[in-house]
């Protein structure tokens, strides 16, 4: 047993101006693009400098959510967080990014951690400082790569997305895209679907899914259902061709019909490319093909979502 916090700091060195990495930590909107563990993040309110987010996230395996006050210092490049929403087994956890430049291109990042374990218990603490390691270690990685990415546009994420416009309940076309472990029974390119739900709207959905081209493989992704409107998701188990997949169902008013909507974010991993598609393709190959594919896979999704919804409405 232990009544003292614990303190841990991470660091790396970046090549970016320390003003754009600041400005990429201020925009929490975008973690789940850019920190592995990070599977959707919001911001809550904004009130000046005070901020107030929501994540959730993967920690030490299992999925997380939790509510953070982040205090934002632009001209000291400073974040300060506190969770004032915890998630078991942690008591308290409060802490600080730190951005200091170095020379007009490069800077040092400083991430700090403070916390407590409920009941102050020694194994609870020794889980949360793994949690607390793996998940600095990988955002710090992350927030590198990223940055000193940014200059070859080829290699950035994408972003695409495809729509069908419907009459049907749109609380029927929620519940379809909601209910992931019947996709095998309901969708073609879905050959075997589970899921397993935790609080705050979680879900890891596992699926085999074919593509037009013949193709199979199997994926994981946790979810974080939004009822009734928007359901969010980031696959964790990626084809080898993909370094990122992050993306969105909607459904929104549209005149006198409801619009329903897929959206992707995608990166591509450059050094499967000829492995997968053969020594002459590029990048931009392996885009179109995730796009095609992708964008394939969400039509029949939101028209089979809509056929079910049709279906299911009570006859008058």
């Amino acid at each position: 047993m232990t009544d003292r916090p614990r303190v841990d700091v991470h660091t790396t060195t970046i090549s970016s101006s320390a003003d754009e990495v600041y400005r990429r930590l201020e925009s929490v909107g975008q973690w789940s693009q850019m920190f592995e563990p990070t599977i959707h993040s919001t911001e809550l309110a904004r009130e000046g400098n005070k901020q107030t987010i929501q994540l959730w996230a993967v920690a030490n395996g299992e999925p997380k959510s939790w509510v953070s006050e982040r205090h934002l210092d632009p001209a000291a490049r400073t974040i300060r967080f506190a969770q004032t929403v915890t998630a078991p087994p942690v008591a308290e956890m409060s802490g600080e990014w730190k951005v200091l430049p170095l020379t007009e291109d490069s800077c040092s990042v400083r991430l700090t951690h403070t916390y407590r374990a409920e009941d102050d218990s020694e194994e609870a603490l020794a889980w949360i400082a793994k949690a607390v390691d793996t998940n600095s270690t990988k955002e710090l990685a992350a927030l590198k790569t990223a940055l000193e990415r940014e200059a070859d546009s080829e290699l950035s994420a994408f972003t695409f997305a495809d729509s069908v416009e419907t009459t049907a309940d749109p609380v029927l076309l929620f519940s379809f895209l909601d209910r992931g472990e019947l996709w095998s029974g309901r969708l073609d390119h879905v050959a075997e679907a589970e899921m397993k739900e935790f609080s705050d709207g979680l879900q890891l959905l596992r699926m085999r899914t074919s593509t037009p081209d013949g193709d199979s493989h199997v994926t994981e992704s946790y979810r974080v259902s939004q009822s009734p409107a928007r359901l969010l998701y980031k696959q964790v188990t990626l084809p080898a061709l993909l370094e990122l997949h992050t993306g969105e169902w909607t459904i929104s008013p549209s005149g006198e019909s409801w619009k329903v909507t897929s959206k992707h974010t995608v990166a591509i991993n450059p050094e499967a490319v000829q492995k997968v598609l053969g020594p002459d393709a590029t990048v931009a190959d392996a885009k179109e093909l995730a796009r095609r594919n992708l964008g394939n896979n969400s039509l029949r999704t939101l028209e089979a979502a809509v056929r079910w919804a049709d279906a299911a409405a009570p006859q008058r």
